[in-house]
Order: structure tokens, then C-alpha cells, then sequence
């Protein structure tokens, strides 16, 4: 078989929703504050810590490191308003005439979540 003809093999880690996600970022990590998680619709809630409890089920330990996180805003660190989740509440959500889309449309990091996930919660 030609080279032309040969197809190139799909990897999930390499070629995955989460690569595309990432665009042409360089980023190694993903770093979500609690509050932003405890912000979300209540189903969202689940099923995100549904998936976490798969990961670590299907992951071995070392997948799962202890990190400390500072609040960088350009290129110096700063108080993090976010770290108060014990006393601030959520987070409100965007109007949709708020948002605009991303400069790399295939980065689906932070989506526009749909209407209907924000009334169902």
C-alpha cells in the first residue's frame, strides 16, 4: 500500500475531543476553581463528578498529583476572588447577549452552555 493511501491511526489522547479543546494552546493543565464548579446547573454537577469518579477508578494514582494554584493576571500574581467559595455564593451565569464566541472557534473549552441547561439546572 502506498504512503497516499495509508491512513493515519486515531489516538484518543492525541487526536481526542480534549487535544481539540485545547486548540493550539501550549497549556499542560486545566485548572477550574471550585466556585466555577459549585456554579454550575446541579446536573452538571453530576455528571462532572461522575466522570472524575470514573477517571479515578480507571486511572492509576500517579494520574492524579497534588498541585497549589496562584491566581495569575498579566504575568503577576494576585488575590484570587474565587478562593472564597465558603462566602460568596455562585458565580451568575452570562446572559446570552453577553457572549461572544471564542477567537479559535474549535476551542471548546469554555463553551456557551445551552439555554435550556441554564433554566433546567
Amino acid at each position: 500500500m502506498a504512503n497516499s493511501e495509508r491512513k493515519r491511526a486515531v489516538s484518543f489522547y492525541s487526536d481526542g475531543p480534549v487535544w481539540e479543546a485545547f486548540g493550539l494552546s501550549r497549556a499542560a493543565y486545566l485548572v477550574v476553581p471550585r466556585r466555577t464548579l459549585q456554579s454550575m446547573p446541579y446536573s452538571w454537577q453530576q455528571r462532572f463528578v461522575a466522570l472524575m469518579d470514573e477517571a479515578h477508578a480507571h486511572l492509576p494514582e500517579e494520574a492524579f498529583p497534588e498541585y497549589s494554584v496562584q491566581r495569575k493576571e498579566r504575568g503577576r500574581f494576585v488575590a484570587d476572588p474565587l478562593r472564597e467559595y465558603r462566602h460568596t455564593g455562585p458565580i451568575e451565569p452570562m446572559t446570552l447577549a453577553n457572549i461572544t464566541p471564542p477567537r479559535d472557534l474549535r476551542t471548546q473549552l469554555h463553551p456557551a452552555p445551552a439555554m435550556e441547561d441554564r433554566t433546567n439546572g
